[in-house]
């Protein structure tokens, strides 16, 4: 059996600038892996790349090699769409643009259980929001399930990201600095949840 991600030769330009030079790595099921790198070196343009998320001003060559068969870089949309927060989920550095700001939170991560389990209740999708909820730290999660993301502070709207990434157990789950807007005392145990 191969590896979970296997990426060779990763290569991504946008325009004359070479973003991403020649990166190969291998993540294996269970396995934890860091990319360290000063700013602007690439590291969040491979994660990107990973999930298909750079955009069309983007050229990505090599390959990105999901379960040692699929190439992620030369899937279709549409069948990308189908691996994304399933099987490969990302928690960006940014979390306020992945959350719409007229919508509750518990909605928005109910419905990220609900688009890749058809067979959920709307009953079940929020009992699963809530439970992943509070597996980050919302404080009364069931009573805070209908607030929205202005009512929450910036670390806490970073753990309801967490939450919506890790709602469907994916298989890889690529984080871009996802502690950096958390308190000290609140980074270890996300970093144990991861």
């Amino acid at each position: 059996m191969g590896s979970l991600l296997d990426i060779r030769e990763l290569h991504v330009r946008f325009s004359a600038t070479e973003a991403v030079r020649g990166v190969s790595l291998q993540v294996e099921e269970g396995e934890g892996l860091g990319l360290v790198g000063e700013s602007g070196s690439g590291k969040s343009t491979v994660a990107l790349a990973v999930l298909g998320l750079l955009g069309p001003a983007a050229r990505v060559e090599g390959e990105i090699l999901w379960h040692g068969a699929a190439n992620l870089a030369d899937l279709p949309a549409s069948e990308l769409r189908h691996i994304r927060g399933r099987e490969i989920a990302m928690i960006f550095q940014e979390q306020m643009p992945a959350l719409n700001p007229v919508m509750s939170i518990g909605r928005q991560v109910a419905e990220c259980g609900a688009a890749h389990d058809r067979s959920l209740t709307r009953r079940e999708a929020k009992r699963k929001a809530i439970a992943a909820l509070e597996a980050v730290a919302i404080p009364d999660a069931a009573r805070r399930y209908g607030d929205y993301p202005h009512q929450f502070s910036g670390g806490q709207r970073q753990r309801i990201h967490i939450a919506m990434a890790l709602i469907n157990r994916p298989r890889l789950l690529v984080a871009d600095e996802p502690t950096t807007a958390l308190d000290v005392t609140v980074q270890a145990p996300i970093l144990a949840l991861l």
